[in-house]
């Protein structure tokens, strides 16, 4: 009898975890997702394709921006379709993926030029995304991004 219970428990302990190669290969497999997810939103913000972001944006998205804003998944959207917006040029960069459970936090830098309301920008900016994976889909819940300041010149003496 004591050899049948463990055998149970040495059968439902291997069921239960995972061999670290599966994990590791689901972990990098999903970074890769995560990455890919993150082209294809650039991809579709640089376009104005307003339906595939609306898709990517979870139903409650905040965005923090440079200057101590934060906008709503609307005003986000809002601002994205005005005519007032427009994107010459943009890049992503150093891109850093770190999982945690459902979570993907995303490290990037970004460069754009363009024009708002007639002025234009420059930006080159440190951005901080925050995507969950829910059951049908990766969504991107928050992101952030801030002004990489320049280095003041080294005093001389």
């Amino acid at each position: 009898m004591l050899s049948f219970r463990f055998s149970c428990l040495a059968v439902l302990g291997l069921v239960m975890v995972r061999p670290p190669v599966v994990e590791g290969q689901a972990r990098a497999q999903a970074m890769a997702q995560v990455a890919a997810l993150v082209a294809r939103y650039d991809s579709s913000w640089n376009s104005r394709d307003t339906v595939a972001v609306s898709r990517m944006l979870a139903p409650r998205y905040q965005y923090f921006t440079s200057r101590g804003g934060v906008s709503s998944r609307a005003q986000t959207m809002s601002f994205l379709s005005t005519p007032d917006y427009a994107l010459d040029q943009a890049k992503r960069s150093e891109l850093a993926v770190t999982l945690s459970g459902p979570v993907a936090v995303v490290s990037s830098r970004w460069q754009g030029q363009g024009t708002y309301k007639g002025e234009r920008f420059t930006d080159d900016q440190r951005c901080g995304q925050t995507w969950l994976q829910t059951a049908s889909a990766w969504q991107l819940v928050s992101e952030h991004c801030v002004q990489i300041a320049l280095e003041p010149p080294a005093p001389s003496n």
